[in-house]
C-alpha cells in the first residue's frame, strides 16, 4: 500500500467515525479522559519497561492506587504482563498502543489542528502526534516513525539525504524500516556537538545509511572547530566529499532547539548568551539562531548547511516537539515556505495559543493607533 493510500484510509476511518465520537463528547465526555489517561500509561510503560508500579506513578504524577486499578485492568485484558522486574507491554498491548493513538488522533482533532499549523505557518504538511514528548518518550518514538515514512514516500532515486544530530532525528534514523536505496547517499548536515554519542549527527546517518542500505558519508570534525583549521581540512578527501554534496542535499531532517538552552549546550560564555538573547533569539537550528520573525540573528559559526543552501532544500522537514519548542517552531516556519513539520500536540496547541496572542496583540495596537 502506497503513502497515499494510507493517508486516505486512515481519513475514510475518521470521517466514518466522527459522527459517533461527536455523541460521545456530548453525553460522555469522560470516555475521552479516561482513553488518553490509559494511553499514557501503555505509552510509558512500553518505553520505560520492565516498571515498578511506584516509579509509574511517580513518572505519570499518579497515585499508586489508581496506577494499580489500571494495571489490573490492562492485565486483565492482557495488554500489560507484571513480571518480577516490573510491569511490561504484550504484543497485544502493543497493537493497542497503536490503535489508541490513532483514537487519539479523531478524539483530540488533530486533523483540524494540522490544518490550521498548515495554514498559519504556510508548512507543506503537518504530522502532529497525541500526547507530550516531554512527558512521555513514546511521543517522540511516534514522531519518528511519522518522519521516517514520509521520508520513503518522497526519496527517489540518487537522492542525497542529510541530517542533524539530536534526540528527534535520531528517533527518525531508529524508526526508519529496511529499505534498498543504493544510489542514495546520506551525509551529516553539522560536526559533531555535545557528548551523547549515540545522537550524534555521525551516528545518526551511520544507522539510517545502514537500514535503508545506501552510500553514507561521515563528518570527523567538531562542531565548533577553528576556521582556520577547517578550511586546511577541506581539501582532505573524505571532507571534500561531505562539503561537496551539502550543496547538492534533496531532503534535509534537522530538529530545532530553544535558543537559551542550546547556548548553554554549546558552552557559550555569559556575555555571548546575553547578547543573542538581548537581539531576540528565540530558536536554533543547524547552528543558526533566529527571532520570532525567522530573522537571523547570530549567523551560525560552526560546521553546517547555510541558510542559501536551506531554503533551495526541496524537501525541508523539522522535527521538534514539546510546548517550549513553540517559538522554535514559529521562527523557521518563517524563514521559508514549504516545511514539512513533525511535532507532538502540545506543541501544536501552543503555537496556535502564541500566534493568537500574536494576533490579537497587534489588532489592539492597531485600535489605539486609530484612537
Amino acid at each position: 500500500m502506497s503513502s497515499a493510500e494510507g493517508s486516505d484510509n486512515v481519513s475514510n476511518q475518521i470521517k466514518i467515525s466522527q459522527d459517533v465520537i461527536e455523541l460521545q463528547q456530548l453525553v460522555a465526555p469522560e470516555i475521552s479522559q479516561i482513553i488518553e489517561m490509559r494511553y499514557n500509561i501503555l505509552s510509558t510503560i512500553s518505553s520505560e519497561q520492565p516498571i515498578g508500579r511506584r516509579n509509574l506513578a511517580f513518572v505519570l504524577d499518579m497515585s499508586e492506587r489508581a496506577v494499580r486499578n489500571e494495571i489490573d485492568f490492562f492485565q486483565s485484558q492482557k495488554l500489560v504482563s507484571v513480571e518480577r522486574q516490573g510491569v511490561v507491554i504484550t504484543e497485544a498491548g502493543k497493537n493497542a498502543l497503536g490503535k489508541l493513538k490513532s483514537l487519539l488522533y479523531t478524539y483530540n482533532g488533530l486533523e483540524q489542528l494540522e490544518k490550521e499549523l498548515t495554514e498559519q505557518l504556510h508548512l507543506k504538511k503537518v504530522f502532529i502526534c497525541p500526547g507530550d514528548m516531554d512527558m512521555n518518550y513514546e511521543v517522540l518514538r511516534f514522531m519518528g516513525r511519522s518522519g521516517a515514512k514520509y521520508v520513503l514516500s518522497v526519496m527517489k532515486y540518487k537522492d542525497t539525504l542529510a541530517l542533524t544530530g539530536g534526540n528527534c532525528t535520531a528517533a527518525v534514523a531508529d524508526e526508519m524500516r529496511e529499505a534498498f536505496y543504493p544510489d542514495v547517499y546520506v551525509i551529516p548536515a553539522r560536526g559533531g556537538i555535545g557528548k551523547s554519542h549515540s545522537t550524534q549527527a555521525n551516528n545518526v546517518v551511520a544507522e539510517m545509511g545502514l537500514k535503508l542500505h545506501s552510500n553514507y558519508e561521515l563528518l570527523h570534525l567538531p562542531d565548533n572547530i577553528d576556521q582556520r583549521l577547517l578550511e586546511a581540512l577541506k581539501d582532505y578527501p573524505e571532507i571534500k566529499r561531505v562539503f561537496t554534496r551539502m550543496d547538492e542535499i534533496d531532503i534535509f531532517i534537522f530538529g530545532l532547539g530553544r535558543a537559551d538552552v542550546l547556548a548553554d549546550w554549546r558552552n557559550m560564555s555569559a556575555a555571548e548568551k546575553k547578547k543573542v538573547l538581548s537581539m531576540g533569539a528565540v530558536g536554533e537550528a543547524f547552528g543558526h539562531y533566529f527571532n520570532i520573525n525567522g530573522e537571523v540573528v547570530s549567523p551560525s559559526s560552526t560546521i553546517g548547511i547555510s541558510i542559501d543552501n536551506f531554503k533551495r532544500i526541496p524537501h525541508a522537514i523539522a522535527i521538534a516537539g514539546g510546548a517550549g519548542k513553540a517559538e522554535s517552531i514559529i521562527s523557521i516556519s518563517r524563514i521559508r515556505d514549504n516545511i514539512v513539520l513533525v511535532t507532538d500536540e502540545s506543541a501544536a496547541r501552543e503555537i496556535l495559543k502564541q500566534l493568537k496572542t500574536s494576533k490579537d496583540s497587534n489588532a489592539s495596537d492597531f485600535n489605539d493607533d486609530e484612537v
